[in-house]
């Protein structure tokens, strides 16, 4: 079941995100997309557009569909997820890991910190 449910802040955005049974990234455009990494951190099973920014943002923790080709390449992701919920559940382990891993504030930190030791050797 699908529910469009308008914008939602906060704690209510954290439930949905936290209970959704996946998250469909459509944006085309821009570079890493927060609301991406979010759905990753949450535990969500994460399908994307399959623009450089995200399958980079994503990595093997989630699903991609081709973006120009629109519906016709996501459905048959959805459908895959919807009948094979134990491979939802291994999605969503895996994008909480990459997210904690890649995205966490103490990993981007770490990883700033070595570019500017490099840069300044």
């Amino acid at each position: 079941r699908i529910i469009f449910t308008g914008y939602v802040f906060g704690d209510g955005y954290q439930e949905l995100g936290s209970n959704a049974y996946a998250f469909v990234e459509t944006s085309g455009v821009g570079g890493t997309h927060p609301a991406l990494v979010e759905a990753m951190s949450l535990g969500n099973c994460v399908v994307a557009h399959n623009t450089p920014e995200n399958l980079e943002t994503i990595g093997d923790a989630g699903l991609w569909y081709n973006g120009r080709a629109g519906a016709e390449s996501l459905a048959p992701v959805l459908r895959t997820l919807l009948d094979a919920p134990p491979l939802v559940a291994a999605y969503r382990r895996r994008a909480a890991e990459r997210a904690a891993a890649v995205y966490s504030w103490q990993a981007v930190t770490d990883a700033y910190e070595a570019l500017f030791r490099r840069i300044l050797r």
